[in-house]
């Protein structure tokens, strides 16, 4: 007789009851049931599953979110988005496939594209962290430079022996 299991990624990674509130950065990989509480952000390598009784505020970057609570805030998947009723969904959704069920609300902008959105890191590694001996590089915004600028113009004005002009003067 033949039988047949479950891979072992099909199981529950981590579970929120519904009687909990947990407020900060939830990242994991697996697959995560949420029915409590969720205020902060959510980074995921798999699954996020928000039960129906879930109050989730909260800006989610997942693989693949089953959503039947209520999410506010802004939603990435890299994969798809279900939402199954009674799901309220208050923010924006960027994912490839898109499912919603009849008796779902959504209020917001949804994205659609066949490209992978980027996936924030879940955590960073000892050789990415920056030494405390370090000083921090500093860096210039591209629009910190005036309209029409050129790095061979004189923008002080301190040298009056150089000849070349600002762009403006011209």
């Amino acid at each position: 007789m033949l039988r047949f299991r479950k891979a072992k990624s099909d199981a529950v990674t981590g579970f929120l009851g519904a009687q909990t509130e947990f407020t900060g950065k939830l990242s994991f990989e697996g697959i995560v049931h949420l029915d409590g509480h969720f205020r902060g952000e959510i980074i995921s390598r798999g699954t996020l599953v928000i039960g129906s009784e879930s109050v989730v505020e909260a800006e989610i970057h997942s693989n693949s979110l089953k959503i039947s609570g209520e999410v506010r805030g802004d939603i990435t998947a890299t994969e798809k988005i279900e939402l199954f009723p009674p799901a309220k969904v208050y923010g924006n959704i960027r994912t490839p496939s898109l499912i919603i069920e009849e008796g779902v609300i959504f209020e917001g902008v949804c994205s659609m594209s066949s490209f992978q959105p980027e996936m924030p890191e879940l955590e960073r590694k000892e050789s990415e962290l920056p030494i405390d001996d370090e000083e921090p590089e500093d860096g210039i915004s591209a629009q910190a430079w005036p309209m029409g600028y050129d790095q061979n113009d004189n923008l002080t004005g301190d040298d009056p022996d150089n000849e070349t002009l600002h762009k403006h003067d011209r």
